[in-house]
C-alpha cells in the first residue's frame, strides 16, 4: 500500500466515477482500476460499487476513505515539514473546487501552473461548494473556487473571478432542432431532470424562476440525478430536458448530441468565486497561484 493509491482512492470517491479521476490524475482507467483492486484484494472487501450515477463508496470504503483522508493529511504535513528542513522549496497547494470547476477549468489551469513552477505540488479535492466551504474553514484546504451567487460567511473573502452561463439543454432530435424559441411556460409541460433538493445549482435556478413567478416545483420533474454527466446523458437519450452549466455541455453541443433550447426572455448565469480565509494572507507559492487563478480566463458563455 503507498500513498498513490490513497490518492487514486480518495479522487475517485470525490467525483464519484473511475473515468473522471483518470483524466484528474493523468493516468488511464485501467491502471486506476487495477490500483483500486489490489486494495480490494488486500483487505479481501469491495470499496466501490456500481450506481446509476457511477460508483459511490462502500461501508468498507467509508471507513477507509476517513482513515486515508487522514493519512494524506498527515502526508502532507510531513512532506512541507522534512522540505522546510532540506532548504528545498517544494510546496503543497491544497486546492478544493466544486463540481464545474473542478472537472472542467482546474485541471488545465493546474497543469499550466505546474509548467511554470515545477517545484510546485498541486493537490485538487473536489466536492460541493458547501463542502469546500466547510474543509477551508476548518484548514484543510488553502483556497476553495466555487460557483453559485448565494454565499456569505464572515470567516471567508469572496473574489469574482468570472462567470459561466446556464442553459436549457435537450437532444438534439429533429423536434427540438427546428424550434426557434420556446417560452417558460412550455418548459413547464416538458419532462425535466433536476438535481437533488439540497444542490446549489437548484436553489440557484430555483431563486431566478421565482422572478418570472414560477415555482420550480412546477416543472415537471421526472427523475432527480446528483451527477451532471448522468444529467446529461439521461438528456442525451431523449428522456427529458434540464439545465447544466454551459462547460458541462459545451463538447456535447459542438458534437451535436446535445441542443440549447432558445428560452424566450431567460438568460442564466452565476459567479465564480475564489475563496479564502479572511485576514490571512497565503505565502510563497501558495499566493503565487492565486495570482495565477485570477489571471486566468475563467468566464465560459455561449458565443
Amino acid at each position: 500500500m503507498n500513498v498513490e493509491q490513497f490518492e487514486i482512492f480518495r479522487t475517485i470517491a470525490q467525483v464519484k466515477s473511475f473515468t473522471k479521476a483518470a483524466k484528474i490524475l493523468n493516468f488511464t482507467q485501467p491502471a486506476i482500476s487495477s490500483q483500486i483492486k489490489v486494495l480490494e484484494q488486500h483487505y479481501n472487501i469491495s470499496l466501490f460499487e456500481r450506481c446509476n450515477n457511477g460508483v459511490k463508496l462502500t461501508e468498507a470504503g467509508k471507513r477507509f476513505y476517513d482513515y486515508g483522508d487522514k493519512i494524506l493529511a498527515l502526508y502532507a504535513q510531513m512532506e512541507n515539514d522534512i522540505a522546510g528542513l532540506s532548504g528545498l522549496d517544494k510546496e503543497i497547494i491544497n486546492i478544493g473546487a466544486s463540481y464545474t470547476t473542478g472537472n472542467y477549468y482546474l485541471p488545465n489551469s493546474i497543469m499550466a501552473f505546474k509548467e511554470l513552477h515545477p517545484s510546485s505540488y498541486v493537490k485538487l479535492y473536489i466536492a460541493d461548494s458547501q463542502q469546500i466551504i466547510s474543509e477551508l474553514k476548518n484548514r484543510n484546504l488553502d483556497l476553495g473556487i466555487i460557483e453559485g451567487n448565494a454565499f456569505y460567511d464572515r470567516d471567508l473573502d469572496f473574489c469574482n473571478i468570472g462567470k459561466s452561463d446556464l442553459i436549457f439543454i435537450a437532444a438534439a432530435t429533429d423536434y427540438w432542432m427546428k424550434k426557434e424559441n420556446i417560452s417558460l411556460q412550455e418548459v413547464l409541460v416538458e419532462p425535466f431532470i433536476s438535481r437533488e433538493e439540497e444542490s446549489i445549482l437548484r436553489n440557484y435556478i430555483s431563486k431566478n424562476l421565482k422572478n418570472y413567478n414560477i415555482l420550480y416545483d412546477e416543472l415537471d420533474i421526472v427523475m432527480e440525478i446528483t451527477n451532471f454527466e448522468a444529467i446529461k446523458h439521461a438528456v442525451i437519450n431523449n428522456q427529458g430536458i434540464s439545465i447544466l452549466p454551459y462547460p458541462v455541455v459545451e463538447r456535447d453541443l459542438q458534437q451535436g448530441t446535445l441542443c440549447q433550447l432558445p428560452v424566450e426572455g431567460l438568460n442564466l448565469s452565476w459567479d465564480i468565486n475564489i475563496v479564502s480565509r479572511t485576514n490571512e494572507s497565503l505565502s510563497g507559492l501558495k499566493n503565487t497561484f492565486l495570482e495565477h487563478l485570477i489571471q486566468s480566463n475563467w468566464t465560459h458563455n455561449i458565443q
